[in-house]
């Protein structure tokens, strides 16, 4: 099993990191010339045997690449609301794992938390990076900008599904769409009723995750396990 780095771009025959990537292959890793790495771009990866190493600059020539076997087959995108403490960077680190492809960070009418800041919505990023690469994933999901309510259902995909403590006769699992999913997680205190007939008039889709009163950050890791256990069955 090879240590994994994302790139930003695409991944060349002759790779070169550096920065802190050599670094930690130097310096951290304490890796050699001869051994491999494997490096992961947009669901796909590259095995990669290093040629030179020193803290400053690592190169290596590409052995083998193709697409990221960890990568689930479908998109699932996962609005989640800005939570107290560190919850919400809990959630990214969790789902990220799990294999969404992009978090979209929002505040609706009983949001405690208001704002995320330019400091957070980085530090959210890194956690996903590092997440991905945990899980030996292919790609890191994208942590959208944050957005209000009344504009959340212009960025999500026609159909998204709302976890919803007021729903009581559909089940997550019966509607679930086949190909991808975008699914909405409620604030600590809730989601109003007003909030949810606006949500439906463009398209969503109220569901119940069981008949259990869920914390924000306990349901949305429920859901997306949930989720993609349905897809990828």
């Amino acid at each position: 099993m090879t240590h994994r780095f994302f790139v930003d771009e695409e991944i060349p025959e002759e790779p070169v990191l550096r920065g802190d990537q050599a670094h930690q292959i130097a310096n951290v890793l304490r890796l050699r010339p001869g051994e491999n790495i494997t490096l992961a771009r947009d669901g796909v990866e590259a095995i990669v045997e290093l040629q030179t190493v020193d803290g400053d600059e690592a190169r290596g020539r590409v052995i083998r690449r193709g697409a990221s076997e960890a990568e689930v087959p479908f998109n699932v995108t996962l609005a989640l609301p800005l939570l107290k403490g560190d919850h919400d960077e809990e959630v990214v680190e969790a789902v990220t794992q799990l294999g969404v492809h992009a978090i979209v960070p929002f505040v609706s009418a009983r949001s405690i938390v208001r704002s995320l800041s330019p400091a957070k919505h980085e530090r959210w990023q890194r956690i996903a990076r590092e997440a991905a690469e945990t899980a030996r994933r292919g790609r890191v999901p994208k942590i959208e900008e944050p957005r209000e309510w009344e504009e959340l259902f212009d960025v999500l995909p026609t159909g998204a599904l709302i976890a919803w403590e007021g729903e009581v006769l559909r089940r997550l699992r019966d509607a679930v769409p086949r190909g991808g999913v975008s699914a909405v997680i409620g604030p600590e205190g809730g989601i109003r009723p007003d909030e949810i007939e606006f949500a439906r008039e463009r398209g969503a889709i109220t569901v119940s995750l069981g008949p259990r009163n869920l914390r924000s950050e306990t349901a949305a890791i429920a859901l997306v396990s949930q989720v993609v256990a349905l897809l990828d069955g």
